[in-house]
């Protein structure tokens, strides 16, 4: 009823305003005029359409990307809201929301990032919470080479030739200060000395080494997973480094009202799954499995 009244106030204004331009048109009556006003009461009245709250935001570490893109297209086709992330180190993240990033959640590579924040108060209080975990690999191309021991420093020098051992930055990225802590805990750093290059995060080591750029690489054992033309030269032993566990928190105040509900969904059995799919190890409840 009310489209009809909107036409017909429409009609109504071309009528009057063609009567200003041609003093010969006839006036509407009294009757056509206050259906017009009607009719502009009515339309001014109509409920606007419903808009989407905004998008959930997702500070990431690099690491996480793959499965994270995969969780958040699921949730997007259950609850009907849109996930976007952004992934970097761990330390880089954390600089920004630090320097006034906003952000809903933050998804940590170690510890030592979300102390800060919380630190800072820029955690919603009881939030943080360890999601998932991870182990180091030395990472090599499929068709991999000569034969690597940890324990015998020789082998590894021969398979690096004249090329540099790549890892994450160790003075801020996690994943390069785990990797410092298992090379020095195997009397390793010392012989590397000079034959080190460093990447800006655990996914820009796994690049360098899938590009060819360095014949070795140590990064997280996840990363097999997100590139098939990658396999492990050899497996850090679990205590040459400390525990690598990934927390989750909300940043607070919290800019999208679906962010509460995407935080629970990364910790459902569901969810879990498709971290321990791509070579993570969940660690809540409903985990399908032990650390490989």
């Amino acid at each position: 009823m009310c489209a009809i009244r909107v036409e017909l106030a429409m009609l109504a204004c071309m009528r009057l305003a063609g009567g200003r331009r041609n003093e010969s048109a006839r006036p509407l009556g009294k009757a056509l005029q206050a259906l017009a006003l009607g009719a502009m009461l009515c339309a001014g009245s109509l409920p606007a359409p419903a808009q989407p709250g905004p998008s959930v935001l997702v500070f990431a570490a690099a690491s996480t990307m793959v499965p994270l893109n995969a969780l958040a297209q699921s949730f997007e086709q259950e609850h009907g809201q849109r996930v976007r992330f952004s992934f970097a180190a761990s330390s880089t993240l954390a600089r920004q929301v630090i320097h006034g990033a906003r952000a809903d959640l933050f998804l940590s590579a170690n510890r030592q990032w979300l102390d800060r924040l919380e630190q800072a108060g820029l955690l919603e209080p009881g939030s943080r919470r360890p999601l998932i975990g991870n182990r180091l690999a030395l990472i090599w191309l499929a068709h991999g080479g000569a034969q690597v021991t940890l324990s015998r420093p020789a082998t590894l020098l021969a398979a690096l030739a004249d090329f540099p051992l790549v890892l994450a930055d160790p003075a801020h990225v996690p994943a390069g200060i785990y990797a410092r802590e298992a090379l020095e805990h195997l009397e390793l750093w010392g012989p590397l000395a000079g034959r080190l290059a460093f990447a800006a995060n655990a996914r820009a080591v796994t690049v360098r080494v899938a590009q060819g750029e360095a014949p070795l690489g140590i990064t997280y054992a996840s990363e097999l997973d997100a590139d098939a033309s990658l396999a492990a030269a050899a497996w850090l032993p679990a205590e040459s480094h400390s525990p690598i566990r990934y927390e989750l928190a909300l940043l607070g105040p919290a800019e999208s009202p679906a962010a509460p509900s995407f935080y629970e969904y990364l910790f459902t059995g569901e969810a879990q799954s498709v971290f321990w799919e791509h070579g993570f190890t969940p660690l809540s409840e409903g985990a399908p499995g032990e650390q490989r």
